[in-house]
């Protein structure tokens, strides 16, 4: 499978002299955030999960991107910059190696809230209505059980869904056969 990821000049640099590259977290600014750090941890718990355990010393995923705008293709992201030094790796990975997940609901993940499974307002107000009169410790319950969706990557259009318009990727580490091209 073919994705792109955004890395700082020195991932790339780093992975050409050494062959690997894994996440270090303390270098990561996400994971200074309670809601990141929160959020990670879960998505972490879901790669073991789904695509098994990380190699020995690596604990934080590589983040990707697998389609932009419902089109499996790299996206320009030459305005939206996470780092002064940006590039993007293509790069080909085993797809029993990298979790996919809908980038819009991973933002239910990302803020703790509940991800309804509606098609429009009533049945939102509804879901809502059912999920705030559940006590504290089954809202939680029913809150990570209903992230289970952000796996579901079929493209719906809708009024009140567009998923499997963005998809993101995780997986464990990067190898240097692996980079198709770089940008």
């Amino acid at each position: 499978m073919i994705v792109w990821t955004n890395q700082p000049y020195s991932v790339y640099e780093q992975l050409m002299a050494t062959g690997t590259f894994s996440c270090t977290p303390a270098l990561s600014i996400n994971l200074k955030e309670d809601d990141f750090a929160r959020a990670y941890a879960w998505m972490i718990k879901q790669m073991k999960r789904r695509i098994g355990q990380p190699p020995a010393g690596v604990t934080t995923p590589i983040w990707a991107w697998y389609r932009m705008n419902f089109q499996h293709r790299r996206s320009d992201f030459r305005m939206d910059r996470d780092f002064d030094d940006q590039v993007c790796m293509e790069i080909e990975i085993d797809e029993a190696q990298i979790l996919l997940s809908d980038f819009e609901n991973w933002h239910f993940v990302l803020n703790d809230w509940y991800l309804a499974k509606v098609s429009n307002e009533d049945d939102w107000n509804r879901q809502e209505a059912w999920f705030d009169q559940l006590p504290a410790a089954r809202q939680t319950r029913v809150k990570e059980r209903s992230w289970q969706r952000i796996f579901d990557i079929t493209p719906a259009h809708g009024d009140w869904t567009r998923n499997g318009d963005y998809v993101q990727g995780c997986f464990w580490q990067l190898n240097r056969n692996q980079v198709l091209g770089l940008e």
